[in-house]
């Protein structure tokens, strides 16, 4: 992880945990973060281009109906537009009231009528307040399909899981401009029969929306892959494992970076062949994080162990990142233990190739463009505070003016062959 410096970092007042960080993807590239802190404080990060210059900025969002005393469980958000930013924001809140009892709450923000331009505070004041009868973990989106004039069209849903063991599904209502909870086994019979309260779940589609594949790891260790026909909305086959320890993250994900490179560069016929194979990553607090390869195919038949995944006390979060720039997918694991890991497939298997300490524990990592140049940041979440980390500057020209070589000799080649001709 030599290419990765320091560009930024700013402290949180309090903690967060393994749910407290989203993010914003702007449709002009302008993405932003939004980290939350158990104690009600949400902040906002971007970079902001002042004097042909970019600079950091952190600035604090009021978020409304987070009353006093009340601690953040879980954020996340999603843009429900496809062509502008029309973004709706999750947080589940959890409060002590005086009788020692708990009250729990999933807080819904949007704009119902969408401005031209996107305004985070202005969202912020727009809530749906969802009172809860369970203590919540992880609040995720995927979709659902919905069949319109004899056309399936997309509609994005949320699933938050929960300390009674189950995923609950809250869907929106257009027309009273409201949310209202549906029963999962409608539309996720795959979540039926959950013996313990879901840490992590992931879902992915493919490009026909034919088959979707569904994975979720528990608190008591048991973790299950299922393929999903979402049309019928039936479960095809299943798979389970069992793990020491609790289940910190699931993560789907393919070993080529989704940019696709030119064919005249020549990109090799196994690659694109192997583009449409979904590995799954499942980390452990108590033993080895494990690959398992190509699962739509092989279930969970094919694995591949992280060696010293376990040595740096319990992995709590993942990410997949092309880190080295190479196309090809690395896998990055943050541990309690202050340590970043990073592995690469070589040779078959999966190796540790670098790994980068932090001053303290690692709740969470996300790969995205921050500064809106192209390239992806790494967005750390620790104990006390969010790193922002970049490539480095002079490594990324040297990669940029090496492809513009690659390119040049390319089209010589092509003019030299058009003369011959």
């Amino acid at each position: 992880m030599d290419n990765i410096i320091d560009a930024h970092y700013f402290l949180l007042p309090s903690q967060g945990n393994i749910y407290s960080l989203s993010k914003l993807c702007m449709c002009n590239g302008n993405n932003k973060i939004l980290a939350a802190s158990l104690r009600r404080k949400i902040f906002s990060f971007e970079y902001m281009c002042s004097d042909g210059a970019l600079i950091p900025a952190v600035r604090e969002v009021v978020f409304t109906y987070i009353p006093s005393g009340a601690e953040i469980i879980s954020i996340d958000s999603f843009n429900k537009s496809t062509s502008g930013d029309d973004f709706v924001i999750g947080i589940t809140i959890i409060k002590a009231s005086s009788d020692s009892n708990t009250e729990t709450y999933l807080n819904i923000y949007s704009e119902w009528e969408p401005n031209s331009e996107f305004n985070l505070e202005s969202v912020a004041q727009n809530c749906l307040m969802l009172e809860l009868d369970f203590i919540p973990y992880q609040l995720y989106h995927s979709y659902i399909l919905v069949n319109e004039n004899n056309e399936n069209t997309k509609e994005v849903v949320w699933l938050l899981s929960g300390s009674d063991n189950k995923i609950h599904v809250f869907r929106e209502d257009r027309v009273n401009h409201c949310y209202s909870q549906v029963e999962v086994d409608t539309y996720f019979p795959e979540f039926s029969d959950i013996p313990s309260v879901v840490m992590w779940m992931d879902i992915r589609y493919n490009e026909e929306h034919t088959q979707r594949l569904t994975a979720y790891g528990c608190e008591c260790g048991y973790m299950k892959l299922s393929v999903v026909d979402p049309q019928n909305r039936e479960v095809i086959t299943s798979w389970s494992a069992r793990f020491a320890g609790s289940v910190s993250s699931v993560r789907m994900f393919d070993r080529y970076s989704s940019v696709q490179c030119p064919s005249f560069l020549g990109k090799e016929e196994d690659k694109l062949a192997e583009d449409s194979q979904v590995n799954l990553l499942v980390t452990s607090t108590l033993q080895p994080s494990v690959v398992y390869m190509n699962v739509a195919q092989n279930g969970l038949n094919c694995s591949h162990s992280l060696p010293s995944s376990e040595e740096f006390d319990a992995v709590l979060c993942s990410c997949i990142a092309d880190i080295d720039m190479d196309g090809e997918q690395e896998i990055l694991l943050g541990t309690y233990g202050q340590e970043m890991l990073m592995y690469k497939y070589k040779s078959d298997s999966w190796v540790l190739s670098g790994k980068r300490t932090f001053a303290n524990p690692i709740h969470s990592v996300l790969y995205v463009d921050v500064t809106g140049d192209g390239v992806k940041e790494l967005v750390v979440l620790s104990l006390r505070g969010v790193h922002i980390l970049q490539h480095d500057p002079d490594i990324i020209n040297e990669k940029l003016l090496r492809g513009y070589q690659e390119i040049s000799n390319h089209d010589e080649s092509d003019r030299g062959s058009a003369v011959t001709s």
